[in-house]
């Protein structure tokens, strides 16, 4: 785990550079189906952006289909998950956003989150999959 008192700047690099890879993944993947408002995916990983110096912690919600479809969306905590996705398997935690940017860039979640069994899969292959949709053209 990181430090809890990385710079404001580290913070907003962190954040930028995470919503930029979750942007260029969700644009080069299919779309996943929406009902009542609510992503309908198999899997989805939520993380509150709460572990920084910042009064604001975004919530990202990471979502996917085993037919190829993926998304993300960010909200200020208004909302609860289950208002936003339906999905199959759900795991989510409180992080820092350069805890994210690491996993997304290719870190062992085991490395970078308190996690294990079967999350520690999802989140193995969640991350391999919007790593994939990056290098896709």
């Amino acid at each position: 785990m990181l430090g809890r008192r990385d710079s404001p700047l580290s913070e907003k690099l962190s954040v930028a550079v995470v919503e930029a890879i979750l942007s260029e993944a969700s644009e080069r993947a299919e779309e996943v189906p929406v009902q009542r408002g609510r992503a309908v995916a198999d899997r989805a990983v939520w993380f509150c952006v709460c572990m920084t110096e910042s009064a604001a912690a975004p919530t990202w919600l990471l979502y996917d289909t085993a037919e190829g479809g993926f998304g993300w969306s960010k909200d200020d905590g208004d909302r609860n998950i289950s208002d936003r996705v339906d999905a199959r398997e759900l795991w989510g935690d409180h992080v820092h956003p350069a805890e994210v940017a690491k996993w997304l860039n290719g870190a062992d979640p085991a490395e970078v989150f308190d996690v294990g069994g079967a999350d520690l899969i999802m989140l193995r292959d969640l991350g391999r999959r919007v790593r994939e949709l990056q290098r896709s053209t």
